[in-house]
Parts: structure tokens; C-alpha cells; sequence
């Protein structure tokens, strides 16, 4: 069976440029990189390194070894009004077409907030209407796009009533268990809820009060995330696509640098990926064991 990848974000290391990027990956023994802005610009697709020749960053990618795994942007389809979804879909065909340029087989969008006076099943409803309409483009393009679970949606749930309404198979789940902690979902619920319909995972590790309030981000393995667990779940689950580590550099500059986390992270998950698998069960026996009777001993049948 095929091992899962590891790769890290560029929220991780915000101010460094994409050759950067790449050898730093290559040299920690990462497998895959998520872009998620480039030295301060969000927008990928107004990003000369990434838009004016593709086939040099394809060519620097294959070089190295390291998979482009996903381009991260900042829509969401939440919204009622038709210009402001208009807008929202026409960022995301721009990052549609550029993943497929790079050969990048994911973009990953944000599931959003609930607008005033608004549901959260008629907001799930209507992103779900906008992904059904958008998902045959990105299939042709051979790109899938990821609904990361965050924001008014954290729980497991919602993104599963999301992806079963789309049903389509270029509309999977980016799924980040330090969001559902936020609302005291463990990933023994998330998990094997979401099963096959999750095709990246966001891995990070941090501290939370009694209220589910994030008290601050840790190394992995050292905050409330239960990370291993998370790891061996995704192993019985047959999880091979990349573990893609985050850590929000980006948004919060007091975390320490790229140069000391990244290292860590990377033996922490290679580390747990080739444990061997523990037994994941309830049950201290077969709760399902036929009820037969005990044969008898030798010594009885000779009485």
C-alpha cells in the first residue's frame, strides 16, 4: 500500500520566494508543497512566478522531486448577491486554469460564513448549488476542488451534507481538525465520518481552553490536535494523499520561523507514518464472535 505523502504550506514561510520554497522542501524530505500566497501577493494567479511560465515551475518541481499538491485562495461562495458570487467564481476559474497549467491536481477554497439573517443548511445549500455548477469545468481541467471546514463551518457534518449534496467527484474535502476542535469535535467523529470524501488534510497542532477557544498554535504532537491519532486513523482509513502541514506564519508573525519548525514537523510525521498501525477498537474482543459451544477435552470424551 502506498505511504501518505508530507508536505508544508507557504503560510509557513511567508516571505520566502517559490525556488526557496522548493529546496527547502526538498532538503527537509518533503514530498509536497501548498501554496498559499507568495511573498505577500494571495492572489496566485496575479503572480509572474507562477503565471509567466508555468512550464519553468513544472520544469523546477520535477527537478526537485516536489509535488505542487494545491493552490490555496481566498474564495468562498457564501454570498447572496449575485455580483459578489460572480466575482467569487470567476477568482476561482482563474485558479482553476492556472492549477492546470502547473499540473497542480487541487484548488482549495474556504467553506465560508453565515451572512445576517441567513441559515447555515440554506448557506450549505447554496455553495452547494454554485459547486455543482463549477465542478464539470474542474473536472476537464483536471483539477478537484477542496472545501476546507472552518470558519461558521468547522464540524464534519456540514462539509459532509456539503459534498453529499454535490456528489460530484471534483468536490472533496480539505479537512483541518484544529477547526472542528473549536466546536470539541475529536477526530475519532471527524474522520471516519468523512472517510473517502477527504483528499488533503491540514496537520497542525495547538492549545485550547474548556470553551474550545485556540489558546496557541504548537508543534506537532504538542498541543490538544491529538495529531498521532489523527495520522493513525488516516492509516486505517487508506489515507495516501499528503499530511500538509500549516502553520499560519502568514497571519500570525510571533510564531517561530519556517527554518525552526519545519524541520521538526517533517521527522514528526514520517516518524508516525512508519509506525506500525495500532489497533483502533472499542472492543477488547470480537463483539460479533459466534456463540458456539466449547468442544469437550479429550480427557472428557474418554469418561
Amino acid at each position: 500500500m502506498a505511504a501518505m505523502k508530507i508536505g508544508f504550506s507557504s503560510l509557513v514561510c511567508p516571505t520566502w520566494d517559490l525556488p526557496t520554497i522548493v529546496a527547502k522542501a526538498a532538503e527537509w524530505g518533503y514530498q509536497g508543497i501548498e501554496l498559499r500566497g507568495l511573498q505577500g501577493e494571495l492572489h496566485l494567479p496575479a503572480w509572474p512566478q507562477l503565471s509567466a511560465d508555468p512550464e519553468a515551475v513544472r520544469r523546477r518541481l520535477n527537478d526537485s522531486g516536489v509535488e505542487l499538491v494545491c493552490l490555496g485562495s481566498s474564495v468562498t461562495l457564501t454570498s447572496k448577491s449575485r455580483r459578489e458570487l460572480s466575482r467569487q467564481k470567476e477568482a476561482l476559474n482563474e485558479y482553476i486554469e492556472l492549477a492546470h497549467r502547473l499540473g497542480c491536481a487541487h484548488v482549495r477554497i474556504h467553506a465560508g460564513e453565515v451572512p445576517r439573517r441567513d441559515t447555515q443548511r440554506a448557506v450549505l445549500s447554496r455553495v452547494a448549488e454554485q459547486l455543482i455548477g463549477l465542478a464539470p469545468a474542474a473536472a476537464r481541467a483536471g483539477v478537484t476542488i477542496l472545501v476546507e471546514n472552518g470558519g461558521d463551518f468547522p464540524g464534519s457534518a456540514d462539509m459532509w451534507f456539503l459534498l453529499d449534496a454535490v456528489s460530484h467527484p471534483a468536490v472533496r474535502c480539505c479537512w483541518n481538525q484544529c477547526s472542528a476542535m473549536s466546536i470539541g469535535e475529536r477526530a475519532t467523529t471527524s474522520l471516519p465520518r468523512l472517510g473517502g470524501k477527504i483528499s488533503l488534510v491540514h496537520l497542525c497542532d495547538a492549545e485550547f481552553d474548556e470553551q474550545g477557544i485556540l489558546q496557541g498554535y504548537k508543534p506537532l504532537g504538542e498541543g490538544h490536535a491529538e495529531v498521532a491519532r489523527q495520522i493513525d486513523l488516516l492509516k486505517g482509513l487508506v489515507y495516501t494523499n499528503c499530511l500538509m502541514f500549516e502553520w499560519p506564519k502568514l497571519w500570525l508573525e510571533s510564531l517561530p520561523a519556517p527554518e525552526t519548525i519545519l524541520p521538526g514537523a517533517a521527522t514528526f510525521m514520517k516518524d508516525h507514518i512508519a509506525a506500525k498501525q495500532a489497533i483502533l477498537s472499542a472492543y477488547k474482543g470480537d463483539k460479533n464472535a459466534p456463540k458456539f459451544a466449547q468442544p469437550r477435552s479429550l480427557a472428557d470424551n474418554a469418561a
